[in-house]
Protein backbone atom coordinates (compact mmCIF):
# COMPACT_ATOMS: atom_id res chain seq x y z
CA UNK A 1 0.00 0.00 0.00
CA UNK A 2 1.28 3.46 -0.91
CA UNK A 3 0.29 6.90 0.66
CA UNK A 4 1.27 10.31 -1.32
CA UNK A 5 0.29 13.71 -0.64
CA UNK A 6 0.87 16.96 -2.44
CA UNK A 7 1.64 18.91 0.50
CA UNK A 8 1.45 22.32 -2.30
CA UNK A 9 -2.17 21.23 -3.02
CA UNK A 10 -2.87 20.62 0.36
CA UNK A 11 -1.29 24.41 1.30
CA UNK A 12 -3.90 26.01 -1.27
CA UNK A 13 -6.55 24.27 0.15
CA UNK A 14 -5.89 25.56 3.49
CA UNK A 15 -4.96 28.97 1.98
CA UNK A 16 -8.44 28.81 0.44
CA UNK A 17 -10.39 27.59 3.61
CA UNK A 18 -8.78 30.73 5.08
CA UNK A 19 -9.68 33.29 2.65
CA UNK A 20 -13.56 31.58 2.60
CA UNK A 21 -13.29 32.80 6.24
CA UNK A 22 -11.98 35.76 6.02
CA UNK A 23 -15.20 36.45 3.71
CA UNK A 24 -17.60 34.69 5.82
CA UNK A 25 -16.25 36.78 9.13
CA UNK A 26 -16.79 39.93 6.69
CA UNK A 27 -20.69 39.01 6.19
CA UNK A 28 -21.00 38.16 9.97
CA UNK A 29 -20.27 41.95 11.28
CA UNK A 30 -22.81 43.79 10.22
CA UNK A 31 -23.93 46.99 12.07
CA UNK A 32 -27.29 45.67 13.21
CA UNK A 33 -27.62 48.80 15.82
CA UNK A 34 -27.67 50.56 12.22
CA UNK A 35 -30.06 48.28 10.66
CA UNK A 36 -32.97 48.94 13.00
CA UNK A 37 -32.11 52.63 13.63
CA UNK A 38 -32.93 52.72 10.12
CA UNK A 39 -36.08 50.96 10.34
CA UNK A 40 -37.04 52.55 13.11
CA UNK A 41 -39.35 55.35 10.99
CA UNK A 42 -40.68 53.04 9.11
CA UNK A 43 -42.52 50.52 12.13
CA UNK A 44 -42.82 53.60 14.32
CA UNK A 45 -44.16 52.57 17.86
CA UNK A 46 -46.11 49.83 16.95
CA UNK A 47 -43.38 47.81 15.45
CA UNK A 48 -40.80 48.38 18.39
CA UNK A 49 -41.90 44.93 19.68
CA UNK A 50 -41.05 43.25 15.95
CA UNK A 51 -37.69 45.94 15.70
CA UNK A 52 -36.47 44.19 19.33
CA UNK A 53 -37.08 40.98 18.48
CA UNK A 54 -35.43 41.45 14.71
CA UNK A 55 -32.60 43.00 16.46
CA UNK A 56 -31.87 40.03 19.22
CA UNK A 57 -32.29 37.61 15.82
CA UNK A 58 -29.92 39.34 13.78
CA UNK A 59 -27.09 39.56 16.66
CA UNK A 60 -27.96 35.68 17.04
CA UNK A 61 -27.57 35.04 13.10
CA UNK A 62 -24.16 37.39 13.42
CA UNK A 63 -22.59 34.89 16.13
CA UNK A 64 -23.70 32.08 14.10
CA UNK A 65 -21.61 33.25 11.03
CA UNK A 66 -18.65 33.79 12.90
CA UNK A 67 -19.16 30.63 14.37
CA UNK A 68 -18.90 29.17 10.68
CA UNK A 69 -16.12 31.42 10.17
CA UNK A 70 -14.08 30.49 13.17
CA UNK A 71 -14.69 26.95 12.07
CA UNK A 72 -13.63 27.10 8.22
CA UNK A 73 -10.43 29.09 9.66
CA UNK A 74 -10.13 26.34 11.66
CA UNK A 75 -9.59 23.68 8.81
CA UNK A 76 -7.40 25.92 7.15
CA UNK A 77 -4.75 26.12 9.75
CA UNK A 78 -5.37 22.40 10.03
CA UNK A 79 -4.22 21.73 6.86
CA UNK A 80 -1.09 23.78 6.76
CA UNK A 81 -0.28 21.94 9.98
CA UNK A 82 -0.91 18.87 8.45
CA UNK A 83 1.09 20.06 5.19
CA UNK A 84 4.29 20.88 7.46
CA UNK A 85 3.95 18.02 8.92
CA UNK A 86 4.01 15.60 5.79
CA UNK A 87 7.03 17.52 4.83
CA UNK A 88 8.98 17.12 7.87
CA UNK A 89 8.13 13.16 7.93
CA UNK A 90 9.11 13.35 4.32
CA UNK A 91 12.53 15.21 5.08
CA UNK A 92 13.43 13.26 8.05
CA UNK A 93 12.71 10.16 6.38
CA UNK A 94 14.69 10.50 3.29
CA UNK A 95 17.31 11.94 6.06
CA UNK A 96 17.38 8.28 7.63
CA UNK A 97 17.46 6.47 4.45
CA UNK A 98 20.17 8.52 2.96
CA UNK A 99 21.80 7.58 5.92
CA UNK A 100 21.30 3.82 6.26
CA UNK A 101 22.34 3.96 2.03
CA UNK A 102 25.64 5.80 3.30
CA UNK A 103 26.73 3.20 5.95
CA UNK A 104 25.63 0.33 2.93
CA UNK A 105 28.07 2.47 0.62
CA UNK A 106 25.12 2.66 -1.62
Amino acid sequence: MSFSVETDALRAFAATHKTVAAQISGAGNMDTATHVAAMTPVFGLIGADYLAMFAAAQVLHCQDINDLSSKVDKIGQSAFGTAASFDSSDSSFSSALKSAADQIGA
